[in-house]
This record gives C-alpha cells, sequence and structure tokens, in this order.
C-alpha cells in the first residue's frame, strides 16, 4: 500500500511553546490513523497544518507524492473534512447542505437524490433532511457535516474530534461508517480524538502529549475489546492512571 500522508520532522512553535515537536509518521492507503491525547497535546494543530491552514516552522508533509501547500486546489479537492466545530450552511436545509458537496464534484442530478437518501439513512438523518441547521440539534447538525464530508468518496478524510457532539448511538454509527469506507473504498482515515474508545476503531494510534508521540499501538489479531483494554492500559503508562478528558 502507498503511503497517503507522509510528514517528517514537522514542528510548531507559540512563541517559547513547541506545540509539534519534530514529529515523523506516515499513514498508508486505507489505514484509519488515530492521533490520541488530551487537549493541548498539539493534536489540532496538526490537523491545521495538513490543511495548509497553519504555517510550520520546519519539516514537510505530503499528502497523496504531493507536497502540501495553500493552493493545493487538486488534493484539498480529494480530501474530506469533519470538524469539531460544525461547519453548516446556515440558509440551505440539510439536504441542500449535503448536495452542495455532490454538485461541486459535478455529480449527475439524478444519481444526487439516492445517494444523499441512502447516506442519510446509514447515519440516521433521514427525517430532517427538509429542516435548516436551526431547527435541528447539535448532533444532528454534525452527522450532517459529516454526510457532507464522506458523502463524495474522498481519498483522505481527516476527522478532528468527529464524534464530540454525538451521542453514544450516532458515534458509533459514524465510527462504523469510517471502518466500512477504510474496508470496502481503501479510504484512509486520520482520527483525531481524547476518547479511547473511537481510538479503538483505528488500526494505528499515535499517543500525542505536549507536541510529542509518547507512543505508538497497532492493530494486531485482537477484536475492539482488546484493543481498547491495550489503549488504556497504554494511556495509564504515559499519564501515570490518569485517563484523558476532553
Amino acid at each position: 500500500m502507498q503511503n497517503v500522508i507522509e510528514v517528517r520532522h514537522l514542528t510548531k512553535h507559540y512563541g517559547s511553546l513547541k506545540a509539534l515537536d519534530d514529529l515523523s509518521f506516515t499513514v498508508k492507503q486505507g489505514e484509519i490513523l488515530g492521533l490520541l491525547g488530551p487537549n493541548g497535546s498539539g493534536k489540532s494543530t496538526m490537523i491545521s497544518c495538513l490543511l495548509s491552514l497553519l504555517q510550520y516552522d520546519h519539516g514537510s508533509i505530503q499528502i497523496m507524492g504531493k507536497e502540501m501547500s495553500p493552493d493545493c486546489y487538486d488534493i484539498k479537492a480529494q480530501i474530506g473534512v469533519v470538524f469539531q466545530e460544525v461547519a453548516v450552511f446556515e440558509e440551505l436545509t440539510v439536504y441542500e447542505n449535503i448536495a452542495l458537496a455532490l454538485t461541486i464534484k459535478q455529480m449527475p442530478k439524478e444519481s444526487v437524490k439516492q445517494k444523499i437518501i441512502d447516506w442519510a439513512e446509514r447515519l440516521d438523518i433521514s427525517e430532517i433532511l427538509s429542516k435548516f441547521p436551526y431547527e435541528i440539534s447539535g448532533g444532528q447538525r454534525q452527522r450532517c457535516a459529516c454526510v457532507r464530508a464522506i458523502i463524495t468518496s474522498p481519498s483522505l478524510i481527516l476527522a478532528d474530534e468527529p464524534t464530540g457532539a454525538l451521542d453514544s448511538h450516532s458515534a458509533k454509527q459514524l465510527l462504523e461508517t469510517f471502518v466500512m469506507l477504510s474496508q470496502k473504498y481503501s479510504a484512509t482515515i486520520l482520527m483525531v480524538t481524547h476518547d479511547a474508545l473511537s481510538a479503538s476503531y483505528c488500526d494505528k494510534i499515535l499517543f500525542m502529549q505536549d507536541g510529542e508521540f509518547k507512543a505508538m499501538l497497532e492493530r494486531e489479531q485482537e477484536n475492539k475489546q482488546e484493543f481498547f483494554t491495550r489503549i488504556l492500559d497504554t494511556i495509564a503508562k504515559i499519564t501515570g492512571g490518569v485517563h484523558y478528558v476532553s
């Protein structure tokens, strides 16, 4: 499998604070990588650098073999993004918000409706497609944003705390959708999270703290519960028994 993301010696300072401290990693096609750590560990800074929303000080980022920069529009068009802060267009219905992503991709109009119906059903938002964002809950808004990000089957999905506004049932649906996209469509996913349960859906986890990678785990021939237990054990070793919190 080829590397979809290659990060080499990435460093980012905020004054005297080193948010990213000489970090290197790769993400292979079809892999789900989790960046797991508490607030302030550098996870969201990493996402911002990957999207060229933030200029880093040293190092390099290649996505799909191309050095990332603010004007890499061809690469950015292949990236689906789910931010912790829900971004939807308030003047559009949920259906129109999702359809916008497909329209930009120039999908034939006759194909758009069925695709939206199918994905809305998978993330349990079928009953709110005709409503405006101000008429629905925060969790429903997040699911709308998630469907919009993944409905085009992007080559890479960057997800920053994607389950943060979701109830446990909706979170499980979304995480299982990520696994399906990875296994069925070879989508590559980098997910930022502080939640060990969400991280247990990943193939590989990098544990972040104070801008550094403190440990790395790869899923072996173990089920999700066994991997979850190993994640908790690793967090305990890193933090001295204190669990990550949002």
